[in-house]
């Protein structure tokens, strides 16, 4: 309970802050918002603070579990509750009863964050129209943008909606040879009746005829097929661990697009999500552990360890990155971390208490 009570206050520690620091920079949108639409102060505010903490949260709960358990061991040293229990005859296994109890706790959290309560608060920020995510996952045309597949290319203005498009099509037919087959203009391409199926209206085919010279046959409508699938022009330009479950599917299971690697890093993130806060947790505890000298905390070691605990946190946005660009494949992109976090706790306990059977 003590480590629980903890990472609570450390994460509400980190969540006001967060909060207040991004108040300074919103507050007059929320002013202007209200002004706008006639609603009252408290209400909006509440609102989109509701949505800001959902995200603050899922990004800083592995934080507050690290630090939190980090000072949880260091009070319970102090209260010498780590000697009484010793002198009872708890072992090891007794504290790591207790992490596991406190891992699964904090991992159903953070699956819950991760995989719906995010998701849905971030896009609800969207459509309030205040704050960063507002700004920048805005639905509308924007472009023009480039999607390629091989030897074509297209080229076309987005429309991020709910019933997304694309606009002001031109669709190049063998980029990849000394000259191009064909040249497709349509006014606008949307989703047809099967995967990957677009439907182009309005069109203008130009292709060579006897000759290097293109030639124009118009057409009211063309179907065109090509790896893309709505979810990757509803979300556009966003990233994948932000998307709800469905649309993170459609872009993980569609192979060799721009967009793989990212949704199956997402994906990944989220099924990992369950052992994230927990194994961090168990880490920022056992490092409080190693930094006891006999009953006395030696402050040098505990300074080393704790910014050993935090970088080996920070290194695991880093290899979420290089997954999400895909450098790193995404299952060691966001296991590697785990698995070192999880050696150096291995290493510390057998330290501090020995092999299993040899104490």
């Amino acid at each position: 309970m003590t480590h629980l009570q903890a990472i609570a206050f450390v994460m509400f520690v980190l969540l006001t802050v967060a909060i207040a620091i991004d108040l300074t920079e919103t507050l007059d949108e929320v002013r202007a918002h209200v002004a706008e639409t006639g609603q009252a102060l408290p209400l909006v505010l509440a609102q989109y603070l509701s949505y800001r903490a959902a995200d603050i949260v899922t990004r800083l709960l592995p934080m507050a579990c690290l630090a939190g358990a980090f000072v949880a061991e260091l009070l319970r040293h102090q209260r010498m509750e780590n000697v009484i229990l010793a002198a009872a005859g708890a072992g090891p296994g007794m504290f790591l009863a207790s992490m596991l109890w406190v891992g699964g706790i904090v991992g159903g959290a953070q699956v819950a964050l991760e995989g719906w309560l995010r998701p849905a608060a971030v896009f609800a920020q969207t459509d309030l129209g205040i704050g960063s995510y507002a700004h920048r996952f805005r639905r509308g045309e924007s472009g023009p943008r480039w999607f390629l597949d091989g030897n074509r290319a297209i080229r076309a203005r987005v429309l991020r909606d709910t019933n997304p498009e694309l606009r002001e099509v031109m669709v190049f037919e063998g980029v990849d040879e000394p000259a191009l087959r064909s040249i497709t203009q349509a006014d606008r391409a949307i989703p047809g009746a099967t995967d990957q199926e677009w439907i182009l209206e309005n069109v203008v085919v130009w292709s060579p005829s006897g000759g290097q010279v293109l030639f124009p046959v118009r057409h009211d409508r063309l179907v065109l097929q090509f790896p893309l699938r709505q979810a990757h022009l509803e979300y556009h330009d966003i990233w994948s661990f932000y998307l709800p479950n469905a649309a993170l599917r459609q872009i993980a299971t569609l192979e060799g697009t721009p967009k793989t690697a990212d949704g199956q890093t997402a994906v990944a993130r989220r099924y990992l999500a369950l052992f994230l806060p927990g194994v961090f947790a168990l880490l920022g505890a056992s490092l409080a552990q190693a930094a006891r000298s006999g009953r006395l905390i030696a402050w040098w070691r505990l300074l080393a360890l704790g910014t050993l605990g935090y970088v080996t946190l920070v290194s695991v946005k880093a290899f979420w990155s290089l997954g999400e660009i895909g450098t790193m494949a995404p299952l060691p992109a966001t296991t590697a971390p785990l698995v070192f976090a999880l050696i150096l706790v291995m290493i510390l306990q057998i330290r501090m208490n020995g092999l299993p059977g040899r104490r």
